[in-house]
């Protein structure tokens, strides 16, 4: 570097590994620049996920001033032929419909592969003078799908077949059969035609759809997935840094084994070793936990890698570190897994907001049995007399001060999952007041019906009974005796 081209500014870059094997970017060629997702309407989408094939259906808005709803309409009449009802609903011919609602609605888009070779690419966000990098795991393209063109061409077909069929009923030919041994297929020949683009498109053909489900850009899914591109490592993680035991260490690799054959046991890896420390621990400091966690090599961790460890495999509260609820509750237990997950997230959300927990606001909320509540408040908190529940540890205020961007994104984590839980809350109390009302409906239904009567009598029965009340006297009932009665007594 020449002494006339100083150095303006130098910006740490880190590396994050929390989506390093599912990210892809996926690329829309034939779509402008200038046009966002904002506006679009996905209605489904499908993963072959051997072959990395992804397919989108965009819905299309029919009541544009740009669409020509009498094209649409034949479109899809030539793909799907003449509709019987819209309100007769065929589960095999819905399913085997490609425009479901008589008109071309939506347009179909799917991948393709333009770059096999992705690991030398990355995607790096710049946040607070930070340089963030995430491995791009692959890139697809996507481009729109004219399939339906196919299916308008099959169907002249076969209409043409049965009309040929119906005119003039052919005598069946006389073929001449030939019989063929095939030959022994060598290794070389087995691998080129495995390679061939028959044998390639119809493995591809062969494999299903699975149903993906799209989430927007402003969800909060989304914003938690974002979250998983910033490294949770805050501190310098360069080698340079390292003193100089480490640095040899990291350049050269371990020595073999010795000739005696020993096997050394290979020591878990960080995250798992933070997993089973916390999980048996479940609330420590930073400080407490660094102290437990080991190297490959059997030297102490550094701090650097201990916190890029945690962000896979703990949770933060008020500076605190917890197990996360997904390894807490991986079995099948009276709750369900992921409604005791839930539960504890709200809990852990509580403790960001507040120092003290009233356990029956939270029974009320999360709508579990008193012991499963009582066992999730009893892992990370204890009960004080006329406060209510704290947690186990005192707030480490000096990792929040040191670490305060660490904080910060575990708090908007909690936000985000804190969010997830209102909004099934209220899918459940909307659920209910529907059930109470259809409840209700039928009940009125009832009601208004009109009862028959089954004690119902004749003519000569209602006189014989007003006969019966006058002789007898007002406001005396009688008992009407049958003559069979009379004759028995008598």
């Amino acid at each position: 570097m020449e002494e006339e081209d100083p150095v303006v500014q130098e910006i740490p870059v880190f590396l994050s590994q929390a989506l390093a094997e599912n990210f892809y970017i996926f690329q829309y060629p034939v779509r402008p620049a200038n046009r966002d997702w904002k506006d679009v309407l996905v209605k489904n989408a499908s993963i072959k996920p051997k072959n990395k094939i992804v397919r989108l259906e965009v819905g299309l808005d029919t009541y544009s001033d740009k669409y020509c709803p009498s094209k649409g309409e034949q479109i899809a009449l030539n793909t799907d032929g003449q509709q019987e009802s819209r309100y007769i609903k065929d589960r095999d011919r819905e399913k085997s419909q490609y425009f479901k609602n008589g008109i071309m609605d939506k347009i179909v888009l799917e991948s393709s592969v333009p770059c096999f070779k992705t690991e030398h690419y990355a995607v790096a966000l710049l946040q607070d003078k930070e340089l963030h990098c995430t491995p791009v795991k692959g890139i697809i393209q996507l481009r729109p799908s004219c399939s339906f063109y196919d299916k308008q061409d099959k169907q002249k077909n076969d209409k043409n077949k049965a009309d040929n069929s119906d005119d003039e009923e052919k005598e069946p030919e006389i073929q001449q059969v030939t019989v063929k041994f095939a030959r022994q297929e060598t290794e070389i020949s087995k691998k080129a035609r495995e390679k061939s683009y028959e044998t390639i498109s119809q493995r591809i053909l062969d494999e299903p759809w699975y149903d993906g489900l799209w989430k927007s850009s402003d969800s909060d899914q989304a914003e938690l997935e974002r979250l998983k591109l910033f490294s949770a490592v805050t501190t310098d993680g360069s080698s340079l840094t390292l003193p100089h035991s480490e640095y040899v260490r990291a350049l050269v690799p371990a020595a073999p084994a010795d000739e005696a054959g020993a096997v050394v046991a290979k020591r878990p890896s960080l995250q798992e070793q933070i997993k089973e420390i916390l999980i048996s621990a479940k609330l420590m400091t930073f400080n407490e936990l660094r102290g437990r966690v080991y190297n490959e090599d059997g030297s102490l961790a550094g701090e650097a890698a201990v916190l890029n460890a945690l962000g896979g495999a703990a949770c933060c509260v008020r500076g605190l570190w917890a197990p996360r609820s997904a390894d807490l509750y991986t079995r099948p237990s009276p709750a369900p897994p992921h409604l005791m997950c839930t539960a504890r997230d709200h809990v852990l959300y509580l403790f960001t907001q507040h120092p003290y927990v009233d356990r029956r606001k939270v029974a009320a909320a999360v709508r579990l049995p008193p012991s499963d509540v009582l066992q999730i408040i009893r892992s990370v908190a204890k009960f004080t007399p006329r406060m209510g529940w704290e947690l186990l540890l005192p707030p480490d205020t000096a990792f929040e001060t040191k670490y305060n961007d660490i904080v910060q994104r575990q708090n908007t984590y909690w936000e985000a999952r804190q969010r997830q839980f209102n909004e099934m809350l209220i899918g459940e109390n909307v659920n209910k007041r529907q059930r109470k009302k259809s409840q209700r409906d039928s009940i009125c239904d009832v009601i208004n019906s009109p009862k028959p009567r089954c004690n119902s009598v004749s003519e000569d029965d209602s006189e014989r009974k007003r006969k019966n009340k006058s002789s007898s006297g007002v406001g005396k009932r009688t008992r009407n005796i049958s003559s069979s009665s009379v004759q028995d007594s008598t």
